[in-house]
């Protein structure tokens, strides 16, 4: 399964809208085919970052419709500590 680091942007006029849908849950929880492993969010409340496992990357598309009305957002593919040490290793440089 691969990892996508979804970074998302929220301008202060569409801040209600995002607090109903989350309150509401369903636009919040990973779709089927993906798994959720986090989400976080800056104090100020504009900016957040969720990770999502899955090896459709079509799914998180889908998933983000939900929300593309009242926010911008990026996709950016991630790995985590243990394999990006491996590739250090595997290159000589750890």
């Amino acid at each position: 399964m691969a990892c996508y680091m979804v970074t998302y942007q929220l301008s202060g006029a569409n801040r209600n809208e995002a607090i109903k849908r989350f309150t509401e849950g369903s636009a919040m929880q990973a779709p089927q085919g993906a798994k959720d492993l986090g989400r976080w969010h800056a104090a100020n409340g504009h900016t957040g970052w969720a990770v999502v496992e899955t090896d459709d990357p079509k799914i998180i598309a889908d998933w983000l419709l939900h929300w593309t009305d009242i926010m911008s957002y990026e996709v950016e593919p991630v790995i985590g500590d243990e394999e990006f040490g491996s590739l250090v290793q595997k290159h000589g440089l750890g």
